[in-house]
Order: C-alpha cells, then structure tokens, then sequence
C-alpha cells in the first residue's frame, strides 16, 4: 500500500453542507477530516484518496487520476461506497456524513 502523500482538502472548505474543521487521520486510501454540520455538530468525513491511483497538490480540490488508472478508482470508489455492505444513505450514525 502507497503512503498517502497527497494534500488533504482545506481547512474551512465546505462540503454537503458540513465545513472542513481539520485533516484528522490518513492512509493509503483515504484522508478523513474532523467535520461540523449546520448545527455546528461534529462529524467525520472519509475521502477515497488511493494514494497508487490519484494525485492532489496543495491548493487543488480534485484528484488527478490518469487515464490508466481511472477504471480501478471507479471500481474502489464503488467499493468505497459500498463498504461493510451498507450505501452511504443506510448509514444512520449521526457523526458520519457520507
């Protein structure tokens, strides 16, 4: 597994209605940020970042994937998504914003 070396997304940044508090913790592939809602509730957000497949400098907010790679991000973002069976919207945990 590639070290995650791309840049996290930026403090304040918003995102489906929740706004990028800080980067919190970080792998081969993802990133997940300490988040608040509109209520100012805390949350975590887990970004699919595979560090192997796509690239992201400071100041950017969308990977590079190259056309090689794009196939096996879209089948690890499917799998992302789908991960421990449930879909984002089956998630009820209210400190998890999918």
């Amino acid at each position: 597994m590639a070290a995650q070396n791309n840049a996290p997304l930026p403090e304040g940044l918003e995102v489906g209605g929740y706004r990028i508090v800080k980067k919190i913790s970080s792998g081969g592939f993802s990133i997940v940020y300490l988040a608040t809602d509109e209520r100012g509730d805390s949350v975590a957000i887990k970004e699919y970042m595979p560090a192997a497949l796509a690239s992201r400098k400071a100041g950017e907010l969308n990977p590079a994937i190259s056309p090689e790679h794009l196939n096996t991000y879209r089948i690890g973002l499917k799998c992302f998504f789908e991960e421990d069976g449930r879909s984002p919207r089956s998630i009820t945990r209210t400190s998890c914003a999918c």
